[in-house]
């Protein structure tokens, strides 16, 4: 009995470790381009995906339970609580839904619950990974994951399809525009631009000259596959990340960084900047894309307002007039559709949409003021405390690290102002977030300055 009892209490040590957490993580990461690999190439498209993801929120949940049930005396964080409340109002919006069925029941780019414990638990997952090698290694396979679908991408944009398209009457087939493994523009582009940060970020600060040419090409080549997904929300995240690396190089000079090392960072920023230009160029006077997309805006800033970013507008007005009604717990977990259909003013011949083309809004409107609070908090504190320990950690190559995550946070969050979240693409979000949070760079519930100043003394 006591051998039983030691392989159970080893079994629940081992799933609630932090080789568990890094291996959890980089499974999801991996399996997610693989699997969409085999289902497109078996003509299904979110098939493996929302699965995937719902088994990780299973799994995470279950690991956390008794993470906190086992370990005694273990110092909590906030990210803890936020990760208790994020699940809490997720799952109080799934109960009030107005649409039982589609909540509980819905496919094709519907999210789950499932689904949203999968993205909360790859985020707490993420706080618990404080090796600075895992952490390192997570970058690697945010690499792999790039060079996967840039892969299919660039080959896209060349008229080679591994599968049809399915999406938009083949007019990304026709266009050769890249949508990578996803079927679609904009959720490509919102991936672009996490791929884009990553490994441009790792550009810019590696030490290692092969490991910096070989980032150089590759956010190259992921720049290319951003521009041609003719998504506009990615020029903006990609804009975002630009307008973040600005700011740190005045924060790096600001603080006194070696002079040497910011020198050599401001000219790959600029080299970067460069080959960024000169893609552009390739991409509208060699291939001819991008022009359409810049009439469009065009042609929509001469039009009705409500016409403006297809029709965004009028998407987002619409979800706001559902929130003072639903204002608790929202209309229903990721229900953005029935703030049109649950409005007697609207009708059947007017534009509705499943997504509220705006990641903010679309917590707002489905699940509600207290759920909208605790993401954006999370938000918030992510970017404080990568933020600070960016500045006060004395050790560069960890300092690096968050430097490359907060350019993806930040690169991604901007994008966010105007796209949705989908399964293939938002866990990748939910890990950067979780890797911004690592516990080692929290200050735990009970912590002061004179604890630290004690403990250091010991």
């Amino acid at each position: 009995m006591q051998e039983v009892k030691k392989k159970i209490s080893d079994f629940f040590e081992l799933i609630t470790s932090e080789k568990f957490f890094f291996y959890y993580i980089v499974l999801v990461m991996l399996s997610l381009p693989v699997t969409e690999l085999f289902d497109e190439i078996h003509h299904k498209r979110f098939a493996s995906q929302p699965i995937i993801i719902e088994m990780a929120g299973y799994v995470g949940f279950f690991a956390f339970t008794f993470h906190f049930l086992k370990h005694k005396n273990i110092k909590y964080y906030l990210s803890d609580a936020l990760y208790l409340l994020l699940f809490t109002f997720a799952l109080l919006s799934a109960l009030f839904t107005q649409d039982k069925d589609s909540t509980w029941f819905g496919f094709d780019y519907d999210e789950w619950l499932s689904n949203f414990m999968g993205y909360f638990g790859l985020m707490l997952a993420g706080t618990m990974i404080k090796q600075k090698q895992l952490r390192k290694n997570i970058l690697v396979v945010f690499v792999i994951v790039t060079l996967i679908q840039v892969t299919v991408g660039t080959l896209q944009t060349l008229d080679i399809h591994i599968m049809e398209c399915y999406y938009d009457d083949g007019y990304i087939t026709r266009d050769r525009i890249c949508y990578g493994l996803l079927q679609h523009s904009n959720w490509y582009g919102g991936l672009s631009v996490l791929m884009f940060a990553c490994t441009a970020g790792i550009y810019l600060y590696t030490a290692n000259k092969f490991i910096r040419n070989s980032m150089y090409i590759l956010s190259m080549f992921c720049f290319y596959t951003l521009i041609s997904a003719e998504a506009r929300l990615a020029w903006v995240g990609t804009f975002g990340f630009i307008v973040f690396m600005i700011f740190s190089m005045m924060v790096m000079k600001h603080m006194g960084y070696d002079k040497k090392k910011l020198s050599s960072i401001l000219k790959r920023f600029l080299l970067l900047l460069a080959g960024m230009a000169a893609v552009i160029a390739i991409c509208i006077f060699v291939f001819g894309r991008m022009k359409w997309k810049i009439q469009i805006m065009a042609n929509e800033l001469n039009s009705d307002s409500d016409g403006l970013g297809s029709h965004r507008i009028l998407i987002w007005k619409q979800g706001l007039k559902a929130v003072p009604k639903y204002w608790a717990f929202g209309i229903g977990l990721d229900n953005y559709k029935d703030a049109f259909f649950k409005d007697p003013n609207y009708t059947t011949k007017e534009i509705f949409q499943d997504k509220g083309h705006n990641e903010y809004l679309h917590y707002l409107v489905t699940q509600g003021v207290f759920q909208f609070i605790t993401y954006m908090t999370l938000l918030v504190y992510a970017a404080k405390t990568a933020v600070r320990n960016v500045i006060h950690n004395d050790d560069n190559e960890e300092r690096f690290i968050n430097w490359i995550l907060l350019g993806m946070f930040f690169g991604y969050a901007a994008q966010a102002f105007f796209n949705s979240s989908i399964v293939n693409v938002v866990p990748y979000f939910w890990i950067t977030i979780g890797m911004c949070l690592t516990q080692k760079n929290q200050h735990y519930f009970g912590y002061s300055k004179k604890n630290k100043t004690v403990s250091a003394k010991k």
